[in-house]
């Protein structure tokens, strides 16, 4: 059930009626919104339920162990477990045949014979990036004191699976999500038109600006590059830009609006990315929930800039790495995380030799816009890296 069939609006209108019907009991309102959220994953596969309910629940389970406990190993240990199930995961499900097939090529290229392994029966679960993420950081965030757990089982079943950010996020924290299930349910008619709004600009950037540009420009010239100008490839590249940006923010207002419908706020996933005027300032706008996840939960694990400035820059990459292999299991992702990794250090060196010299940044409006154009170029170029025919689609997962 994609986000932008008739199916699904029918499903969300369904979904609006059954919960305020009950909006008068919180319990009922909880059963509505999980109920939904497991048929609405269940028509992907009925099978992937059992990874989601399992991540769930884990999670649920350990977070309440390590709130309650004072014991420094004990809360280490059941933050390791449910790193191993969700990484795990991850790692079985997502990158277990890449990682197999990687290393086999690795063998032959030393002389040695490498017969790769492959799971063939294990089907890649929908949103798993975003679902271990998002339950990962509940157990961090309760580990780290900076977030108390929850009590209520059903409702972090229903915060994991919540329908609106299960295909392409935003990627909603615990913090952020379940404290909106005690607050009274209400639905004023502002958010009611605001809501509808978003469904609407959503579908239209989807369908009207992102399907219109693949389907009549971008796919054309990237699956045949040889027949066309060296123009007419420039003009797919920013139209690429365009179109994953329609594509992916065109989700983001359908999930916003959505949940908007059912009485809750998510978080702003994107702030017109392509206005920015280096790569640190395109970070601040584009997809900023999984940016803003990144920096906490990775950047700072590293270390973040400690001590020697060369730190911030080796973990910046190595950052950037693990964002690139989120978005999919390719080499194209980790190439694209690498190339951003770098473009992120030279922009911060940059800063930090400006500063040292107590030069103050350009504002003639020709600089703020040679610095406008080459931001942008830079990530389109990166995006050329999404657009393999083999992997176009693991972006989103």
């Amino acid at each position: 059930m994609l986000f932008t069939s008739g199916i699904y609006l029918i499903f969300l209108a369904i979904i609006f009626l059954l919960y305020w019907g009950f909006a008068s009991k919180r319990w009922l309102r909880v059963t509505v919104l999980l109920a939904a959220s497991y048929y609405f994953y269940a028509l992907w596969n009925p099978r992937f339920l059992a990874v989601l309910f399992l991540i769930s629940s884990v999670d649920f389970l350990t977070a309440r162990m390590v709130g309650a406990s004072e014991r420094p190993k004990l809360r280490s240990t059941l933050l390791a477990v449910s790193l191993l199930t969700d990484v795990g995961a991850l790692v079985l499900f997502k990158y277990f045949n890449f990682f197999s097939a990687s290393f086999a090529e690795l063998l032959s290229k030393f002389g040695r014979h490498g017969t790769p392994v492959f799971l063939t029966r294990l089907a890649l679960p929908l949103g798993l990036s975003f679902i271990t993420f998002r339950s990962l950081s509940y157990v961090i965030d309760v580990y780290r004191r900076t977030t108390k757990p929850t009590s209520n089982y059903f409702e972090y079943l229903t915060f994991v699976a919540f329908f609106p950010t299960v295909i392409a996020g935003p990627l909603v924290r615990a913090k952020e999500l379940l404290p909106q299930f005690n607050k009274p349910a209400t639905l004023i008619s502002e958010d009611g038109g605001r809501a509808i709004f978003l469904i609407i600009l959503g579908l239209t950037k989807k369908i009207a600006m992102a399907n219109f540009l693949a389907n009549n420009l971008v796919d054309r010239v990237f699956d045949q590059p040889q027949l066309y100008s060296s123009v007419e490839t420039l003009a797919a590249i920013y139209a690429y830009s365009l179109q994953i940006y329609c594509d992916f923010s065109g989700y983001t207002d359908i999930a916003m609006g959505s949940a908007m419908l059912l009485g809750f706020e998510l978080p702003a996933n994107f702030n017109s990315p392509y206005r920015a005027r280096s790569l640190v300032d395109f970070w601040r706008r584009w997809h900023i929930t999984l940016s803003d996840w990144l920096r906490d939960y990775v950047f700072v694990s590293l270390g973040g800039l400690r001590k020697r400035r060369i730190n911030l820059y080796r973990n910046l990459v190595l950052t950037m790495l693990i964002a690139g292999l989120w978005h999919g299991a390719a080499w194209t992702f980790v190439l694209w995380g690498g190339l951003h990794g770098l473009g992120l250090s030279v922009n911060h060196w940059w800063e930090a030799h400006r500063r040292k010299g107590k030069r103050k940044p350009g504002q003639q409006w020709w600089i703020r816009l040679a610095c406008l154009v080459a931001t942008f170029n830079f990530v389109s170029l990166g995006w050329v890296l999404f657009k393999q025919k083999k992997y176009r689609k693991h972006w989103s997962r």
